[in-house]
């Protein structure tokens, strides 16, 4: 009985619940029709919506048509579309509704994010540059960052490698910085990220460990974030942008905004490509057939095996990627929101390299009480998993390999495989570099968290209280292993590296916001008070001798011996109050005041809180009456001035710091671990500090059909903390303390064109150009002195102990300081002034500059991005150890070795020889798409492409890649313009399709 009442009310319900679709359908007409501009251009992309009722809507197609059933009666539509106005249209008994939208020149203006806020952009009063989503650059698994590179002026990034989710060095006008992090903050959706945490720990070599010979690039902060969720990337360059950030603004502010849902838009998106990628350059090394003539002819012994090879072939390969994305969004008359998936498999060119990712990311906003409380909450998770070739930029000696080193010496007249099937080596050092790829595991898997959720609250007109709540965990696991049978490890019968590294970080902010407007004035103010906590910590732990390679990782118990074991943990507090006025008259003066006062547990006792002020101003000469141009039609003035610091310095260096020895004393016959000071104590550290000048001019000729801005700036960076010698006696040698200063100038000019536009055509271009100038100017002060700095280590059999760089006063930070090599006579290098060392190249360009230019037909579009950078040397330290007749016969050279006349039994020098000219032309990106659309499936805008990456480099560098920066100083940041054994970069040719329901 239970059974049939059941089935009953289940049917009843159905039938009324059919009635009531019925109903409804007869209630409801479709409309449909066509939006164009007033030149009769379709629109794409228009939200038309029903007013009062924002769940009914559509989107224009390509073709400006859009259809939508709306109920019978007094309905009215609603057309809304970016820099045009918003109409509203009474449908009346219409079934065809066609709609001219008139240019709105106040939407035009472009809002831009500044920190804790926006801005119209031509209200700014600071240098800002920005670029937004549909500027991007399209291809395969592209960064963040490179979605950014030659889009700006004064920005300079550069890729430190080629190897997939590869890290980048970021200069935002110039280092400030020698021994504190030059990177720039990044902001996600209003949560500054902890972009250097984990950064010095993330690599595991150590001198004289048996890991050395395993990647030592640092993770990209960024690697877990989407590219297809950034809505709008801004850079705020100069101090006024800067200073609301205070002790964190000196090297820059990178703003990144994700999409949001959109009110009254429902729109599902998919995106897929796929990539194919091939090295782009290899290095010219002897072919078998020239190894043994070169060997014979030297009268060496061969050891030849019969092959004629070039190992790079073995070990490089054509690599496939895809990526895949998934996206949602919805918006009603409170509530929208936006979903997203997005994941990505990308091979690497190198064998046994490659890294998979997925993310997941949510957006939601919500109003209540009429519009006066509004809820922002965002959620991102990301992971990646890599597969890292053991590609090392410390080895090169003979107690040390690696697979790209052994790809490039390893005899070019031996096989892969042996009679035998196993693996071809040449004991005791010189190691298969194809064995490298499986028998040579390195895994590194990055799980990062990101999410914070705001409250806007309108509780009196021009007052509105704002609450960001944020968190954000990150985490890295490096589990890597070298198997028994491979030459490196069967000394040691099987070694493990296990390490595990996590971070997280929490975040309070409330700001008082005040808006309003007085006739011509109107005064745009804040105040807020900021906590942010940041903690991590990690573990290290080596061990060997196992019984099989079965084991690795899974069990260090398994292990005979337990080489070492290292933990960390480490926390500091961030603590700020700031504010900031925005001032405007009549749209043709505008002021800017900001002061910022952080307290940071980092410094010193008496130097625990900075300062940092900023004011500037602006003059929008062409909105005064007595100006009047048909050509110049805009015309800003700005200028600003502020100071910034920098408190990314590590921490607890202020303080006295105890720390484990590895040796001890036997007591009793057991070991008794002793205690030992690490470092002083200096109560008197305190922030490095930025002062920043910036004169700026922003025009528009021809209505904006050119426009642009140049920018003069000077900023000069004092008390930089450096590592300064203790007098003796001391246990402790050293001690960090304020000593130093360094400055930066510079222009950036910045160009528009709108070239053509008709109908049917149109066609863009984009200049930007940087030039900085760099220098130290001082190493001391009236307490210490510091002496001149030897950096980035020449790294290499018969280079060690030798430097590249020298940190010196009146010259630019990334100086290369050794031998003048003026030539070779009877088969000798000749130097000159003796050989004494000087001043032999610098790693700083002398100006960078960017072109990107889009043209579009009808439904096609071309797309190309160049950027160049000219005047910067670059130290070929791998030419430097292969371009000697010595490494014969154990190992193989590059042809230079033979061609250039220096006598075998001459040992390898560290000299000018070895600076080349860095300067290059790159075809960053170039790509070719047609939109259309198809009713039948309901897709209102598709796009298909083919795009290249990295299509050509014009240089005279004979390196792989004249823009590179290899970690040879075992820290975890790469010094600039040095090239040893990197990761070789791809040509990449992608097709994909993105589509829109």
């Amino acid at each position: 009985m239970k059974s049939i009442l059941n089935f009953n009310v289940r049917s009843l319900c159905f039938v009324l619940a059919m009635l009531v679709v019925q109903c409804a359908f007869a209630q409801n007409k479709t409309i449909t029709g066509t939006v164009t501009d007033n030149k009769q251009e379709p629109l794409i992309g228009v939200n038309v919506v029903v007013k009062g009722n924002t769940s009914v809507g559509a989107i224009t197609d390509l073709d400006g048509k859009y259809s939508l059933s709306v109920p019978e009666g007094k309905s009215t539509l609603v057309f809304s579309y970016i820099g045009y106005v918003t109409q509203e249209v009474p449908v009346g008994s219409r079934n065809t509704v066609d709609v001219v939208l008139v240019d709105d020149a106040q939407a035009l203006d472009e809002v831009v994010v500044v920190g804790y806020g926006t801005m119209k952009k031509s209200d700014l009063t600071g240098s800002v540059s920005s670029i937004t989503s549909d500027k991007f650059k399209t291809g395969t698994d592209l960064s963040p960052q490179q979605l950014m590179q030659g889009a700006f002026s004064g920005v300079n990034i550069s890729q430190n490698s080629g190897k997939p989710g590869g890290s980048n060095t970021i200069r935002v006008r110039g280092g400030t910085s020698i021994t504190a992090s030059n990177d720039p903050l990044y902001v996600i959706d209003g949560v500054p990220i902890n972009a250097s945490a984990g950064v010095s720990s993330s690599h595991i070599a150590s001198n004289g460990s048996n890991t050395d010979f395993f990647d030592q690039e640092s993770v990209n902060p960024l690697s877990t974030l989407n590219p297809g969720d950034i809505e709008s990337i801004n850079i705020l360059k100069d101090a006024s942008a800067t200073a609301i950030y205070g002790s964190r603004g000196a090297n820059g502010v990178i703003m990144i905004t994700t999409k949001k849902g959109k009110k009254g838009v429902k729109q599902l998106d998919y995106s897929f490509n796929l990539g194919i990628s091939n090295v782009a350059n290899k290095l010219d090394v002897l072919t078998g057939d020239e190894y043994r003539k070169v060997v014979n002819d030297l009268g060496l012994t061969l050891d030849d095996k019969g092959d004629n090879a070039d190992w790079q072939d073995r070990i490089f390969r054509t690599a496939i990627s895809q990526n895949h994305y998934l996206s949602f969004m919805s918006g009603g008359e409170d509530t929208n929101y936006r979903a997203s998936l997005g994941y990505s498999n990308q091979d690497g060119i190198m064998l046994g390299s490659g890294m998979t990712s997925a993310n997941a990311r949510m957006n939601v906003n919500h109003s209540a009480l009429d519009g006066k409380l509004k809820l922002t909450l965002n959620l991102s998770y990301g992971e990646t998993h890599a597969d890292q070739a053991p590609v090392s930029n410390t080895v090169g000696s003979e107690m040390g390999s690696s697979m790209l080193y052994e790809a490039y010496v390893f005899n070019p007249t031996y096989p892969v495989y042996g009679d035998n099937g196993d693996f071809v080596d040449a004991p005791p050092y010189r190691v298969n570099p194809v064995s490298f790829a499986s028998e040579i595991l390195d895994e590194r898997k990055n799980r990062k968290f990101l999410g914070n959720l705001t409250a806007d609250w309108n509780f009196y007109k021009p007052f509105t209280l704002q609450v960001n709540a944020g968190y954000t965990y990150n985490q890295i696991e490096r589990n890597s292993y070298i198997s028994k049978s491979n030459l490196l490890g069967n000394s040691s019968n099987g070694y493990v590296s296990v390490q595990k590294l996590s971070d997280y970080s929490k975040l309070l902010e409330t700001i008082l916001k005040y808006n309003q407007k007085f006739g011509k004035h109107s005064v745009d103010a804040m105040l807020g008070y900021s906590y942010q906590y940041f903690y991590d910590e990690g573990n290290h732990t080596r061990a060997y001798g196992f019984l099989s390679d079965t084991f690795k990782w899974y069990s260090l118990a398994a292990a005979k011996t337990v080489e070492s074991i290292s933990s960390f943990a480490q926390s500091n507090t961030l603590i700020s109050m700031y504010g900031r006025v925005n001032y405007n008259y009549a749209d043709k003066y505008l002021f800017t005041a900001t002061v910022r006062r952080d307290g940071s547990s980092r410094f010193g006792a008496d130097h625990k809180w900075g300062i940092f002020p900023s004011a500037a101003a602006s003059w929008r000469i062409s909105q005064e009456e007595f100006y009047h141009s048909d050509v110049l039609t805009d015309l800003k003035l700005r200028a600003s001035y502020g100071i910034t610091g920098n408190q990314e310095i590590g921490n607890y260096n202020s303080l006295n710091t105890l720390g484990a020895s590895t040796s001890g004393y036997l007591v009793g016959g057991e070991k008794v671990t002793i205690v030992l000071p690490q470092q002083y104590s200096n109560p008197d550290i305190k922030w490095e500090q930025t002062a920043q000048t910036d004169i700026g001019l922003d025009f528009g000729l021809f209505n904006g059909r050119i426009r642009g801005s140049i920018d003069y700036y000077y900023k000069k960076t004092t008390d930089l903390l450096l590592s300064v010698a203790v007098p003796s006696p001391s246990l402790i040698t050293s001690q960090i303390a304020n000593v130093g200063s360094v400055k930066n100038q510079g222009i950036e000019i910045d160009l528009g064109f709108d070239v053509l536009r008709t109908k049917d055509f149109s066609w863009d271009v984009n200049l930007n150009f940087s030039r900085n100038k760099n220098e130290l100017i001082s190493l001391s002060n009236d307490k210490w002195t510091g002496e001149n700095m030897k950096v980035a280590p020449c790294q290499g059999q018969g280079l060690s102990g030798t430097y590249a760089q020298l940190v010196m006063p009146g010259h630019p930070l990334g100086t290369f300081y050794g031998k003048r090599f003026i030539g070779i006579v009877d088969g000798k290098e000749q130097f000159a002034n003796d050989g004494e060392p000087e001043v032999i190249g610098c790693a700083q360009p002398d100006f960078t500059y960017g072109i990107a230019t889009s043209l579009h037909y009808k439904n096609w579009s071309l797309s190309m991005n160049l950027r160049g950078s000219v005047g910067n040397d670059v130290y070929n330290c791998t030419a430097n150890n292969l371009a000697y007749l010595n490494n014969l016969p154990g190992r193989n050279v590059l042809k230079e070795a033979v061609t250039a006349g220096v006598n075998r039994e001459e040992a390898k020098i560290f000299s000018s020889r070895f600076i080349e000219d860095g300067s290059f032309l790159r075809m960053d990106n170039i790509s070719l798409g047609y939109d259309f659309s198809y009713k039948p499936l309901r897709i209102t805008h598709a796009r298909v492409f083919v795009s290249a990456q990295n299509l050509f480099v014009i240089t005279g560098y004979s390196g792989l890649d004249p823009e590179v920066n290899s970690e040879v100083s075992r820290t975890g940041i790469a010094p600039l313009g040095i090239d040893y054994l990197s990761y070789p970069k791809a040509r990449t040719f992608t097709m994909g399709i993105n589509v829109s329901f």
